[in-house]
């Protein structure tokens, strides 16, 4: 599978989700074994998103992001493919009306701490321009740089 396929998946993924705000999509991939985990953006069971200004505010904290949702879905559905996580590739997208748009650069510090500690080959995010892999650790200190959050490493 090719990221532009994945991308095709994630934003199936992104029309599940019931966010007012925004609707986005995950899906982890590897090239030979395909789609091996996906999410979309949501509250908890038994909230529900009711699209108000208050909600739309917060709604990056009160949501499972759809990073979190896929690597999940990973964990506890999809480990039968035996895949290493050093092989999967993580692709991002936002849809707008069922279709692809801009998300915007690295700017999730939970996500992308997240993403980093996986293990994962690369994350995906659609630009202006196309699509862009991201080395983990290069998405992580772009996501810090873009929250004016220190880079702190082992030395």
């Amino acid at each position: 599978m090719d990221e532009h396929k994945a991308l095709e998946a994630a934003v199936e993924a992104a029309k599940r989700s019931p966010c007012a705000k925004s609707q986005r999509g995950v899906v982890l991939f590897h090239r030979e074994e395909g789609i091996v985990g996906s999410g979309f953006n949501h509250p908890p069971t038994p909230f529900a998103c009711d699209g108000s200004e208050a909600c739309r505010a917060a709604c990056n904290k009160l949501c499972i992001h759809a990073e979190n949702a896929a690597l999940r879905d990973y964990l506890w559905h999809r480990q039968e493919a035996a895949v290493h996580p050093r092989d999967i590739e993580m692709l991002h997208v936002k849809a707008v009306d069922g279709k692809a748009v801009p998300s915007g650069p690295p700017s999730c510090w939970q996500c992308s701490r997240l993403i980093l500690d996986a293990g994962l080959k690369s994350m995906w995010l659609l630009h202006e321009e196309g699509l862009q892999a991201y080395d983990p650790e290069e998405f992580h200190r772009l996501t810090l740089a873009h929250n004016s959050l220190p880079v702190i490493r082992a030395m």
